[in-house]
Order: C-alpha cells, then structure tokens, then sequence
C-alpha cells in the first residue's frame, strides 16, 4: 500500500531546511541538492513541492512572515508590556528567530537584484511595518504625535537592533533589547510641552 503524504508537513520540513541552510551556508549554498539532503529527502520529492528556485525562496519569504505573525497574534496583554511583548518577537533572541533573520537577509538582498522576488520581500518588510503600528497603538501617545513617523522611526530602530544582535552578542540580548525598546517607547509617552 502506498504510503500518504502530508503535503504541507513535507513544504515545512524543506522550508526549515532551506532556512537552515541559508543562516548557516548562505545564499550560494541553497541548492536543490543541499536543502534535499538537510531535510532528509529525495531531490525528486523536493522538486516536485517546489519546482523552481523562485517558488523556494518565496516560500521561505512567506514563512517568516506567518511565523512571526502567529507569535504575534498570540500574545496577551496590553499597554506597554505588550508592545515590548510585540516588538520583541521581531528580534533574533532565540535560534528560531535568528535564522528566520539570517533568511530574511539572504533573501532581502537577492531581492534588491531579483525583481521575481522583490514583492514577497517587500510585504514582509510592511509586515513589520505594520507590527510597529500595532506596537504603538498600545500606547498613551501624545495627540502631537506624528504616529506615521514614528512607525518608520520605530521600524528603523529595530532594524539597527536586529543587526546588533546578530553581531554584538550582549550578555543577556533579551534584557539588552528590552531596556532600549522601553526607553524609546517611554520616551514617545512623555508629554512635551508645545
């Protein structure tokens, strides 16, 4: 009898191999060989999920963006705990969130020469975006407040943030990333006067 075959459960098995494989190889390294033998199957299979490179590195674009946006979408709380809560999930502060970093990396800069690739890359640089948005709407902000401005303001800062990490290697990243992001965040729900 023919063995099934969960088709989703294989697309995710070789999307973490080829996130593996480019946080720990690199973008040269993500070959249809090289991601069949990290997840462990035929190359045949790997290209009858994903025929092209294309489909490939969008997949792994598109998974970052649902990854995070299910770890955001399942947090609690409210006011400032769960915008750091929310920010947070956007930094590399464990292995899993480090290599969909590195990924994005990869692929945002073959997306600056690949024009097939530049939309999923973009959508999720707005996912972000749009995470900074919903950070700030947890806040007390002054009605003079320019909110537009301080989403890019935001966004920019955890871009910085993001690369800090990957090269700094703080004591305790978590506490690192948190003092910063609550002091900027403080900083925005002081009232100054006009």
């Amino acid at each position: 009898m023919p063995r099934l075959i969960d088709h989703d459960e294989r697309d995710r098995a070789i999307g973490d191999a080829a996130m593996r494989v480019l946080a720990r190889d690199g973008l040269a390294a993500l070959s249809v060989r090289k991601i069949a033998d990290e997840a462990g199957l035929a190359t045949a299979s790997l290209r009858r999920a994903f025929p092209t490179q294309l489909a490939l590195r969008r997949y792994c674009v598109d998974r970052i963006h649902d990854a995070v946006a299910a770890r955001v979408t399942g947090l609690t709380g409210e006011g400032m705990p769960l915008a750091i809560a929310v920010l947070l999930e956007l930094l590399p502060l464990d292995t899993t969130r480090r290599v969909e970093l590195i990924a994005q990396l990869q692929l945002g800069s073959l997306a600056l020469t690949d024009a097939t690739l530049t939309e999923s890359v973009r959508d999720l640089h707005d996912g972000v975006g749009l995470i900074c948005g919903v950070a700030l709407g947890q806040l007390d902000l002054p009605d003079e407040i320019d909110i537009a401005l301080e989403i890019l303001r935001l966004q920019a800062l955890l871009d910085g943030l993001a690369l800090h990490l990957l090269w700094a290697d703080p004591a305790d990243p978590e506490t690192h990333a948190r003092r910063l992001l609550e002091h900027h965040l403080t900083s925005l729900t002081a009232r100054h006067p006009l």
